[in-house]
């Protein structure tokens, strides 16, 4: 793949997104007037395609598993690094953006109200209200609903399944549900971390690198956040098996996935070490502190370049930026 050239055809993503500060330009937006329409498929907001937004850079989908805190999690901060969450470990790890699909409540209005880190809500929680935790610790009703929150996107989405049309629908899959056809329903779960899949490739990152996908939760440590929860290992049986359906599916349109945890129970993607996968996300973008010197003196510029006119491509440039000690074992573009 060369990330000089356009987006390819098999990372023009159907799912149908739209912007909550804008009502559809066509019903107006309006309880009764929505209900109908096709153009905004009776969400009431102004349909909009940011497909692509992240390409070509490799990025991260970070999940919830105490894994996440063996590693350097704070160098998703550098710049380069484009990363998503899943659910409230976006409170956890600094991240680009975050998803969720159970009810708004539950995430933490840290994550909803902060404008560097975009959200993926699905639609019909938009109009919903956040919950707030007070310093005291008590949690608090609020008038803020999700849409009035800053960097806000609404996703279509869907309790149906199907791999082979993972990629292709413009809702999101996230599980196999109570609606699941009969024929195609060895199991029912819904899972989160798909919505993350596919708004990665939605965003057009073409490597993806899993953190915090254990498939193990113990009672003693949940998640890698403070929060109780008893073990619940069974559904994650499942949620590999969807995975597992779903490998075949991402190699042939060229959307590859990685585990940075060599430890987890999750075996349906091949093992990548976090500090190899950073450097891939990175990309062409240098290490900090940039060079900033010399860039307005436009004279030592046309010389430069006049004494070496070949323009330097995308690869070229990444190449440059791997240290001479860096393995060379980075997953190819």
């Amino acid at each position: 793949m060369d990330p000089t050239t356009p987006m390819p055809p098999e990372f023009h993503d159907p799912l149908f997104v739209v912007n909550p500060k804008i009502p559809c330009p066509t019903c107006g937006g309006g309880r009764k007037e929505r209900k109908n329409c096709q153009f905004c498929l009776g969400g009431g907001f102004l349909p909009v395609n940011i497909n692509g937004l992240w390409w070509p850079s490799a990025g991260f989908l970070v999940c919830g598993g105490p894994s996440v805190n063996k590693i350097a999690f704070q160098r998703l901060m550098e710049r380069g690094i484009v990363s998503l969450a899943v659910n409230n470990v976006a409170g956890h790890v600094p991240v680009s953006a975050w998803c969720f699909s159970d009810p708004q409540s539950k995430f933490h209005h840290g994550v909803h109200l902060d404008p560097k880190c975009l959200t993926f809500s699905p639609i019909p929680k938009l109009r919903k209200n956040i919950v707030v935790k007070l310093p005291n610790g008590k949690f608090k009703a609020t008038t803020i609903r999700v849409m009035d929150c800053p960097g806000v996107f609404g996703i279509s989405r869907s309790g149906t399944f199907d791999a082979k049309s993972f990629l292709t629908t413009p809702y999101a899959q996230w599980g196999r549900g109570g609606k699941q056809p009969e024929d195609n329903k060895p199991f029912t779960i819904l899972e989160t971390m798909l919505i993350g899949l596919r708004l990665m490739h939605y965003l057009g990152c073409p490597r993806v690198y899993m953190l915090g996908v254990d498939h193990n939760m113990t009672t003693e440590q949940p998640y890698a956040f403070n929060q109780a929860k008893g073990g619940r290992n069974g559904r994650y049986v499942k949620a590999n098996a969807m995975l597992k359906e779903l490998r075949p599916v991402f190699e042939s349109a060229n959307f590859k996935v990685f585990n940075c945890n060599q430890e987890s129970k999750c075996d349906a993607f091949d093992f990548v070490p976090f500090d190899k996968a950073l450097e891939d996300c990175r990309g062409a973008v240098p290490l900090e502190p940039f060079d900033l010197s010399g860039w307005y003196d436009k004279g030592d510029v046309e010389k430069d370049i006049e004494a070496d006119p070949r323009p330097m491509t995308l690869d070229q440039l990444r190449s440059q930026n791997v240290p001479a000690s860096q393995p060379t074992d980075i997953p190819k573009p």
